[in-house]
């Protein structure tokens, strides 16, 4: 018998995950950064995987893309709703 975990399935759209829903204005830490840096957003997409696609109000630096990005998308632990 083959088992396969949850985490090995495609990560599939969802209309809102952890209370983060597409349209939703963010705000994004990249903790590595020194000081901690704060970007703001609209999120496009949320993702099964616990990630976001977002629409940032301006072009990260790469340093920055590089840190919060990963394959396009944005793990949701990174992002800070707002009302």
């Amino acid at each position: 018998m083959l088992n396969v975990s949850a985490a090995s399935q495609p990560a599939v759209k969802v209309l809102e995950l952890n209370g983060f829903r597409e349209k939703q204005r963010i705000t994004a830490q990249d903790v590595q950064a020194s000081p901690p840096q704060l970007h703001a957003g609209t999120i496009v997409s949320v993702w099964s995987d616990r990630t976001a696609t977002v629409q940032w109000d301006y072009d990260l630096p790469f340093a920055v893309e590089r840190r919060l990005v990963n394959a396009g998308h944005v793990e949701l632990h990174n992002l800070t709703r707002h009302s």
